[in-house]
Parts: structure tokens; C-alpha cells; sequence
């Protein structure tokens, strides 16, 4: 083993500029943890890229009949991406599960440590727990956990940093139990709940570190909310209370989701905060500069080393050039 630490993540060619912004920016932010980047229809001009980076990618080809096997191609990308990190987890220390539309900017190499001489799951939290309770929620018609569950820490699905060699069985089974009784007496609920029921079936209560949802992926707005918005920390990004970012999570390459963002966050404060008239005007600003923050900072991560053409790789027929603004009749999320 040449490195204790390992990235895992899983990504097929729609998602190709979000993930190139990722693994650049994980060189950006001098990262040395060896990615392994489990890719479907990935073009080998971006693979024959990967040597010029200052850490180790092994690209790992997920075929047809992978997909097959795991009854459909998101469930490879989503659901199996914790069996791959438990089975490449026994020659690292520590391994860390990513979703493949995040961008890094600080080095996490600190989380890995944390994870290897502790024994404890990291994981960035939910904003809302929830309660354990669906019938999809079981295999083979028994509770993972009791039911209605909520667990100490209801973890999101990344970024995960673990010691596999003690949780890789419960990343393990979460996909395998899927797949063991499709498609009837299956676990029909989503990844994220997968990892969290199995985690916490194998003694993750009470040995979890809940890594702030702000400081690693900003779901649901949060960088863009007044007084936790995103600003700039010499090279590097902050909330505006000071809570120093590693990373953020979200489509920033289609201009539609990053309108759709917006547009959230203008809904909140007129429901949320009772905006209007001036004050709703200065909260949109807010936001739209801080959307901005995030964009620039994409924008410089997806032509850093690795370089692709800017198009939509979604909806090629919908292509108009690189996603600055929306084309006529594109639809594309």
C-alpha cells in the first residue's frame, strides 16, 4: 500500500463536468489521497488526463453487465459505490465515499486520520432527522433497526470517512441487500438510508462524528442564506459567521439548477422570513452573490488540469455551447 487514504466515488458520463471539477479540485487543494473513480462510458481522452494530477486516480470501467447485474445503471453509481469502498477499504487506512458534484476547497486529509486512529464514522448530517418507520425500509420483511428508528446522527450519503476494515460489512450489505430478494422482499429505500440503517446496525450510535451539512455539501440553500452565506477566505471559502468550508455539493454546471437555487432561496425568505419589497430584494442579492462565489470557484475547478469540451453531456441534442445561459427550448435541469 503506497497511501493510507482513499477517496471513492462513482460517476457515468452525464455527470462527467461535475466530476472533473471534483478531482480537480481536489488537486487544487493539494489532496494526496489516492481516488478511486468507478466511471461508466467515461472517453478515454479524459482518462488518458488523469497522470498529470499530483495524487493517484485508478479508473476502474463499470461495464454492461455490471449494470445488469445491479438492476440499473444509478443503482451501480449510487447504491454500490459503499461495496466498492469496503472492498478497496482493506488496503487503506481510511476511505472516504463521495458524491461525484462536490468541490473540494480545503484538503480533508485531517477526517482520515480522525477515521483511522479512532475507529469513529464521519459523516456530514442531515438537516432534518427522520424516522425509520416505511415498510421499504426492511429486508425480507424484517426491520434493520426497530421500527421508527431515528437515529443519534442521521447521516447524508457523503462525504463518508470510515475505517473499513470495521464498518466495510455494513457498507457491504447496505448494497447487497438490495440485490438479495429483488425485486420483491429487496430493501426498496434509498442509498442514503441504506448506509445509515446498516451503519447503526453494526454499533455506528453513539461512535459517529456529525460533520457539519454547511462546512462539506450546503444542501438546501444554506450558502446562499443571509448571515451563513458563502464568502471568500484568502484562496479558500467560508460561511460569513466564519465557519471555514472543505466542501460544496450541487449541479453548478446547468444553469437551470443553479436558477432553481435561487429561486428557493427567494421562496424561504418570502415564506421563511416574511420578505418583501426591499428586504426580499436585498436577501436575493445576497444569495445571487453568493451563487456567484460558488460558480466562480467551479468554473476555475473544471478547466484547472483535467480538461473536457463544454457542452451538455446530458441532453446533446439540447447542447448551446458551454451552459452560461439557457439555450431556446432547453429544458435540462
Amino acid at each position: 500500500m503506497e497511501n493510507k487514504y482513499a477517496f471513492v466515488m462513482c460517476c457515468d458520463l452525464r455527470y462527467l463536468p461535475e466530476a472533473i471539477a471534483e478531482i480537480n479540485s481536489l488537486d487544487y487543494v493539494g489532496n494526496k489521497a489516492d481516488l478511486h473513480w468507478y466511471g461508466y462510458q467515461i472517453p478515454q481522452a479524459v482518462i488518458d488526463q488523469l497522470p498529470s494530477l499530483g495524487f493517484k486516480v485508478i479508473f476502474h470501467n463499470i461495464t454492461d453487465d455490471e449494470v445488469q447485474e445491479s438492476h440499473g445503471l444509478s443503482e451501480v453509481l449510487c447504491r454500490k459505490r459503499y461495496f466498492y469502498a469496503d472492498q478497496i477499504g482493506k488496503d487503506y487506512d481510511a476511505v472516504c465515499v463521495l458524491d461525484a458534484d462536490m468541490v473540494f476547497v480545503r484538503d480533508p486529509k485531517n477526517f482520515f486520520e480522525i477515521a483511522a486512529k479512532t475507529g469513529l464514522v464521519l459523516c456530514a448530517v442531515k438537516e432534518q432527522k427522520q424516522s425509520y418507520y416505511d415498510p421499504h425500509h426492511q429486508h425480507k420483511g424484517q426491520w434493520i433497526m426497530p421500527e421508527g428508528f431515528v437515529p443519534e446522527m442521521d447521516l447524508c450519503n457523503c462525504p463518508l470517512f470510515v475505517d473499513a476494515k470495521i464498518w466495510g460489512q455494513a457498507m457491504r450489505e447496505s448494497y447487497e441487500m438490495f440485490i438479495d430478494g429483488f425485486p420483491t422482499e429487496n430493501f426498496k429505500g434509498p442509498d442514503m438510508a441504506a448506509i445509515q440503517l446498516k451503519l447503526s446496525q453494526y454499533g455506528a450510535e453513539g461512535r459517529t462524528i456529525g460533520l457539519p451539512n454547511v462546512q462539506w455539501l450546503g444542501t438546501n440553500e444554506q450558502n446562499l442564506k443571509p448571515y451563513q452565506r458563502v464568502v471568500g477566505d484568502f484562496g479558500s471559502l467560508k460561511t460569513e459567521t466564519g465557519t471555514p468550508m472543505y466542501s460544496y455539493h450541487g449541479q453548478f454546471y446547468h444553469p437551470r439548477w443553479r436558477n432553481c437555487q435561487l429561486n428557493n432561496r427567494s421562496g424561504c425568505a418570502k415564506g421563511y422570513l416574511k420578505a418583501s419589497g426591499e428586504s426580499l430584494l436585498a436577501s436575493d442579492n445576497i444569495a445571487r452573490g453568493a451563487m456567484e462565489c460558488l460558480y466562480e470557484r467551479f468554473r476555475k475547478m473544471l478547466d484547472w488540469k483535467i480538461k473536457i469540451e463544454h457542452k451538455n453531456y446530458r441532453h446533446p441534442e439540447k447542447d448551446h455551447g458551454y451552459l452560461d445561459v439557457i439555450g431556446p427550448g432547453d429544458t435540462d435541469a
